[in-house]
């Protein structure tokens, strides 16, 4: 019998308000930002500009007040946040702040792209529109689940499983061997080669890679069964070292991160945590390289995970405020509008940017919405996001909230290099909400009831 691991808790609470705390308000969150905003000022002006420049990540000394009111913006967004992780909106918004909306905000004062009124402004507009889906999400949740067999569940999750991994090897050949992360580009492009006529595939991957891994590895953790721990494990590095998309690996740290502070702290858990742990990394990666004479830990992680978002929001808001704007005309509405470029929007800013046809500068949600219909797409976004965690709130109540925070983790992060549309159909917004629905809610509970017997017969006193 599999043992119930109740660290995870039973389940999201529907309604649940945390008490204010004038501390951590005035004090705490502020403080954390001013030691995110220093960490990731430092290491993109001392670490990552010099060596990068030549892809666009230019820097420009700040001066004090536009850093100040931009502090005060990044704080405010911070504010208007739930304090606790208790339901699914709550780890989406936390996540996406750290890798999205802190660093779009803060990033405008030093980066070449916007003036300072100019880079005010777009820091402005996406701070309110973050703090209007924080305040947007809040209030009661409406269950929306599905009546589904798990047996079901489980044969349909196992049969797109085999199907991902069988047209994986029969299109590219499944790699058993780690691959060095300098060596990823070129089994990436061997990749992307292969795909061609296997359309399907690509959407088949990132559900496998973005949904089905981390669900394994929650149920796993939750349940303690090392069997499907180690199935959702394996399978990653297989799409890892068969793909070369480095996401893919990080994702493995990035899960078992989000179930610890998830875990350990019995639903608890302050989203503040989450900054805090950005900071460490922007500075622990930094140290790291120092000590090996590296660049490669805060490129990784401090470049293309932080500083990427925040230099690209401006980017793309320069270039399409001086240029036509797209309106999805390379998208969904491209059977009914004149798209004005030759290529995609990110191979158009790529080369721009810096001068290579062959990158591909991938925007995040608010650089994509400002790209297809200006400041009323950038807006859009934030509405179309806000409709989603509403959603999502309703399927994944009365799940354990460590399970969801693992599952809605790698969708999440796909927010901050790619369209709301794009994360929804192929980075695995909307699988995963179909699996949240239909995840079975009863089977803790059906477990607890068939061990109770055994209490009484021990003369033990049943649980509460």
């Amino acid at each position: 019998m599999e043992r119930i691991d109740e660290k995870w808790g039973p389940g999201i609470p529907r309604a649940r308000t945390s008490p204010s705390i004038p501390a951590r308000e005035f004090f705490l969150i502020p403080l954390a930002v001013l030691v995110f905003a220093f960490a990731l000022h430092w290491v993109y002006a001392e670490l990552i500009s010099p060596p990068f420049a030549y892809l666009g990540y230019r820097y420009r000394e700040p001066t004090v007040e536009p850093v100040i009111l931009s502090l005060v913006l990044a704080t405010a967004a911070a504010l208007a946040l739930p304090r606790r992780m208790e339901r699914a909106s709550s780890v989406v918004l936390w996540i996406l702040y750290v890798v999205t909306v802190a660093p779009a905000i803060l990033m405008t004062t030093y980066t070449t792209y916007r003036t300072d009124g100019e880079g005010l402004i777009l820091g402005t507009v996406i701070a309110l529109v973050f703090i209007g889906i924080s305040l947007g999400v809040r209030g009661k949740i409406r269950p929306l689940q599905f009546a589904v067999s798990p047996t079901s569940i489980w044969i349909v999750l196992i049969m797109i499983s085999l199907v991902t991994y069988t047209l994986l090897a029969v299109t590219q050949g499944l790699s058993f061997t780690f691959i060095d992360l300098l060596d990823v580009y070129d089994v990436r492009e061997e990749y992307a080669t292969n795909l061609e006529g296997v359309g399907i595939l690509s959407y088949l991957v990132f559900i496998q890679a973005n949904v089905v891994n981390p669900m394994m590895v929650a149920r796993g953790l939750f349940l303690r069964n090392h069997l499907w721990t180690a199935w959702g494990l394996v399978g990653q590095l297989i799409l890892y070292t068969t793909t070369g998309f480095k996401a893919m690996l990080f994702a493995i740290p990035a899960w078992l991160l989000i179930a610890f502070i998830l875990r350990a702290r019995k639903r608890n858990a302050d989203g503040l945590t989450l900054v805090w742990g950005a900071g460490a990394l922007i500075i622990g990666s930094a140290v790291i390289d120092h000590l090996t004479n590296s660049i490669l830990l805060t490129s990784l992680f401090s470049r293309r995970f932080l500083a990427t978002p925040g230099v690209f929001t401006q980017v793309y808001v320069q270039f399409f405020s001086e240029n036509p704007q797209v309106h999805l005309g390379h998208s969904v509405l491209r059977a009914f509008v004149d798209y004005p470029y030759e290529r995609t929007p990110p191979y158009v800013i790529g080369e721009w940017m810096a001068g290579l046809p062959t990158m591909a500068a991938n925007a995040n949600m608010f650089a994509d919405g400002f790209a297809n219909f200006g400041w009323l797409g950038l807006v859009g976004a934030g509405v179309v996001l806000l409709i989603y965690l509403r959603i999502l709130d309703g399927v994944s109540d009365g799940l354990p909230i460590g399970v969801v925070g693992i599952i809605m983790t790698m969708p999440t992060v796909a927010l901050s290099n790619t369209s709301v549309l794009t994360a929804m159909l192929s980075h695995g917004l909307v699988a995963a909400l179909v699996l949240l629905a239909i995840m079975p809610r009863d089977f803790t509970r059906e477990k607890k009831a068939k061990e109770l017997p055994n209490y009484a017969a021990r003369g033990r006193p049943r649980p509460r």
